[in-house]
């Protein structure tokens, strides 16, 4: 199983630093310190193994959003504990699908996996949307606010804070990553949480 994890990471690495359209399976096996054999006793393909890289993100963003989560805390500090967690998502994700995009094959067996299991970029929207239901359930959050689009206002600015990161190669923001995450829930929540 370590060997498995050795060869994700790997694969996450050079897709970052080189890219899929040059990248071959010989150079994430040397990567991961392993023969390139070895690669394909865990993967079949060099694009089921990309597939697998941008799989095995989410689960380290969903444990962030559990059920333990609802009536803890400030609602305020969950928010922006879920929105960093969001942003090291897409830190990860982007360069991953980046190459998805570059190999339209790739993308049309990663869009079949998607309706095979069900699953997506989509499942992080549904996953906050039930975070915010259940602490609207609790009296946390008002009854106005609209779960799904909630989860898309809080969402879409972390992407779009990793995709420009991203693009750019640097921070080009006139302030930290605490600092637009604090700023962004602050201005979310405003008017969201009920008087007492």
């Amino acid at each position: 199983m370590r060997t498995r994890r050795y060869i994700l990471e790997a694969a996450e690495r050079m897709l970052q630093t080189k890219g899929l359209a040059r990248l071959t399976s010989k150079e994430i096996a040397e990567a991961a310190g392993c023969a390139e054999g070895t690669l394909y006793n865990h993967f079949e393909t060099k694009e089921a193994l990309i597939l697998a890289a941008i799989e095995e993100n989410q689960p380290e963003f969903f444990t962030v959003v559990e059920e333990d989560r609802v009536g803890e805390r400030s609602i305020e500090e969950n928010i922006q504990e879920i929105a960093r967690a969001a942003i090291r998502y897409y830190q990860k994700l982007l360069p991953l699908t980046t190459a998805l995009f570059a190999d339209m094959d790739l993308l049309a067996h990663f869009r079949l996996w998607l309706q095979e299991h069900q699953r997506g970029p989509l499942g992080l929207y549904e996953i906050v949307a039930s975070y915010v239901a259940a602490e609207q359930r609790l009296g946390r959050l008002k009854p106005e606010i609209e779960p799904f689009a909630f989860a898309a206002l809080l969402l879409g600015p972390c992407h779009q804070y990793a995709f420009i990161q991203h693009f750019q190669g640097l921070n080009p923001f006139p302030v930290s990553e605490e600092q637009f995450v604090a700023g962004m829930v602050q201005t979310l929540l405003s008017g969201g949480i009920p008087v007492r």
